[in-house]
Parts: C-alpha cells; structure tokens; sequence
C-alpha cells in the first residue's frame, strides 16, 4: 500500500509551489545539473514604446506573426495606418516570444539590422552574446522539450498566455560559444539541405502552373490593380453592388471557354451547420481548415456532434470554400480518404463525369486563372464570400476529355514527385531536430 501512495503522490518544495496549478508540478521538470542557469542571466528585458508617428518616419513593419516554424511574418508598411494600439521596438540581436504561442515554438531572434515593432503581445530581450550565440538559445527554446516546460507554465482561461518571468526562469545549459557554435551550425547544415529540397518543391509547382497554361494555351494578361477613383460600367454587366469585377482573367486561345455550370449536375447543397468535436470517430468532419491549398487533407482529424446522412460524401464530390480568407480552396473527395460529412462553409457539388475529368477539375482550379476570378469576384465588403451559385458562373476552360486527362495525367506525374521530396522534407527536419536536440540535452 506505501509504494502505491508513493507511486500517486508528488511531493513539491515549498519554495518552487507558486499557484494552485496542478499541470505546473506534472511530468519531467527541467535539468538542474550544473552548468544550467535560468536565461534572465543572459537576457535583458528590452521596452522602448514607439510613437506611431517614428514608425512612420522610419518605415518600420508591425509585426504579423511568429508561426509554429519559428518564422516572422510582417505586415505591410501602409497598414500602420489603420492600426490602435501602442507599438515597442525591436532592435538588432534581440529574442521576442509569443505569448500565447511560445508553449508551440513562436519565438525568434532577430539578428538583422532593420527593427520591426510590435505590441505588448511579444516581449523584447536583449541578448547576451559574450555568453550565448543567438540561433542557438532561440533552437533550445524551440526544443520539445521546453515547449513542453512552457506549456506547464501557462495561465489564463480563453488564451493562456506565458509571463515574462516564467519566461526567464528557463534553465539553460550555458556551454562554450564555440560548442553552442559547432552545434547550431551542424543543425543549420542539415536545414540547408532541406531548403534545397523546399527550392524543388516550389519549382515543381510552378512547372503545374505552366504545364496547364502551354496544354490548354491560357493568355493570362496582367491583372489591374483596384485604385481609388470614380469607375463607369454598363448597368447591362452589373451583377453584384458589392464587388469589383476584373474582366481580364484570362482565357484559352485553343479551347471553349465555359463555365463551370456546365459540368455538373443537379443544385449545389451547403455542407452541415453542427460543431465539430475533438474525437476520431468513423466519419471524418471535413471543414475549410482541414483542405490544404495543393488539395489534399490535414491530419487534423475531428468529428461532428451530429451526423446526417445528406451531408455523407461520394466518390468524386467536389467541395468548394465558399467564406473566409481561403474562399475558393477547392477539394476533390475520394474513397480514401474514408467516411466523411462536410461543414457549413464549403459548398458541394455533383460533377457530370461525361463532360470532365474529376482531377483535371481540381488541377484547374488551383491555376492562376481560376484564382483570377476568385479575386475579382469575391465580396469585399465584410468577410471575403461567393456563394454557391455564382461559383456556377466561375469560368473553366473545357477541352476533349482526352485533353483533359492528358493534362491530369501529366500533373499527377509532378505531384507525385512533389509528394516524394515532402517526405524527404519531413523526413530531413525530424532528423535536424533530434540531432539538435540529442546534441543539447546530453
């Protein structure tokens, strides 16, 4: 009965019990061997508020984002502009972290030297660099197992953020510059040669996109920008009150230039209006977020609380997004990818197989014409929307069907190789990470 009690019993010194938090005392602590020291010794809080008007005069970027890759993303200059909120300077070899977002490895050191600001969102530090290399510290906070410490250190209901001074009261190995040199360097090595496979990736994409404009000879004219100004059009081609229509898309210079009416059968029908649950069941709940932009599906695997045998889907179902900042992302369903329903925002539709090839369909559709109309044809007042019926006016070139199925099969070709450097990828990155982290940890 003892070794039972001792086995479910954590014991905790009253020093290190700082609030009634049970996920903060669970799972492995971090290492106290010597050599560790929490990163406030090697980082200096950094707050410098800037007026929007110095953002003005020396062009600096508001922040947009640090994503789970540890990548920073900036907005554009003219959006200071419409932004409410006070702004802080990010200067030359500096750590900022994401609070809400750190537990998932939102954090970046930058080492450039134009600053950027942000808001009260990211804290600023100044990094030590007689005693720690910059890329490094930023990898080890990234590491899996820190995010995991982090996570544990979270507070908050709705968005659980991380404070500053959980923040620095990470433990750091302190090693030598020249072995926390050795170490990132092998790392960044091994990223490398992943950026060259990335390279090929985008290449390959583009040979798609070319591949579909040489097949069915596509002239795609320069699309004109929207610009302040009074615009006169004929009462006769008006059809929404709220749209800017651009009438060069493009087109075939070979074959029919149709629409994509005329290769389905029957109504379009609007996906279920029920809440998706965190449960793997034997029918999927497919939603926006859930469709990648080359078409495929994310691992991201959930259920709806309810399930209605109208929204099941069939071999060849083709599902279209009909709201929000990725409307017109469009998806191909088939029997692998197993029982599924379909929600709210996307759009379903039959397809006439006499008339198309269900692949080529996808492909076109994520051509630069089709997203050509997307633009010009979305409403732009409030959240980006084209509903179900006007998709039926969406413009899709309509060659022979041995036409058709060559350009799937030429297509299919280039994916599948893209398919097979994404696993190298993967495949790379885990690699990468584990040496990394094998080489920190030891």
């Amino acid at each position: 009965i003892l070794n039972n009690i001792q086995n479910n019993i954590k014991f905790i010194s009253y020093k290190d019990f700082e609030l009634w938090d049970v996920k903060r005392y669970l799972g492995n602590s971090l290492c106290n061997e010597v050599g560790y020291v929490k990163i406030k010794s090697i980082l200096i809080p950094f707050k410098k508020k800037i007026s929007h008007e110095e953002v003005i005069k020396n062009k600096y970027q508001i922040i947009s984002k640090i994503n789970f890759s540890g990548n920073l993303f900036l907005r554009d200059f003219e959006e200071i502009k419409k932004y409410r909120g006070n702004l802080y300077l990010v200067p030359q070899n500096t750590i900022i972290f994401s609070k809400i977002n750190a537990r998932h490895g939102c954090i970046y050191f930058h080492q450039g030297e134009t600053p950027f600001v942000v808001s009260n969102e990211y804290p600023v530090f100044l990094v030590d660099l007689g005693k720690v290399n910059g890329e490094y510290l930023k990898q080890y906070l990234r590491s899996s197992k820190i995010k995991e410490h982090l996570n544990s250190k979270t507070t908050g209901i709705s968005k659980a953020r991380i404070k500053s001074n959980e923040f620095l009261s990470v433990l750091f190995p302190l090693k030598t510059l020249e072995i926390q040199k050795n170490i990132i360097n092998e790392y960044q090595l091994k990223k490398k040669n992943t950026e060259t496979f990335l390279l090929e990736i985008r290449n390959k994409e583009e040979l798609i996109e070319q591949t579909i404009i040489k097949i069915l000879d596509i002239d795609l004219p320069e699309i004109q920008e929207k610009k302040k100004g009074i615009y006169f059009s004929k009462f006769s081609i008006i059809n929404k009150w709220d749209i800017w229509s651009n009438e060069s898309i493009g087109k075939s210079r070979k074959y029919r230039n149709g629409f994509f009416q005329e290769l389905i059968n029957g109504s379009p029908m609007y996906g279920a209006n029920v809440k998706a649950i965190k449960v793997e069941s034997d029918v999927r709940y497919i939603r926006i977020t859930d469709i990648n932009e080359d078409g495929t599906l994310n691992e991201d695997i959930v259920s709806a609380e309810k399930v209605e045998e109208k929204y099941l889907l069939k071999e060849n179902d083709f599902l279209i997004a009909r709201s929000g900042n990725t409307v017109g992302k469009t998806f191909l369903y088939k029997k692998e990818n197993g029982k599924a329903i379909f929600a709210g925002y996307l759009v379903k539709y039959n397809l006439n197989l006499e008339k198309v090839n269900p692949e080529y369909l996808l492909y076109f559709t994520k051509s630069k014409l089709f997203k050509n109309w997307i633009k010009s044809n979305q409403r732009i007042s409030g959240q980006p929307n084209i509903n179900g019926q006007e998709y039926l006016l969406s413009p899709i070139v309509i060659p022979p069907i041995d036409t058709q199925n060559k350009v799937a099969n030429q297509i299919k070709i280039i994916k599948d190789k893209i398919q097979l450097l994404k696993s190298k990828v993967n495949l790379n990155y885990k690699e990468a990470i584990k040496e990394f982290e094998q080489a920190i940890f030891k």
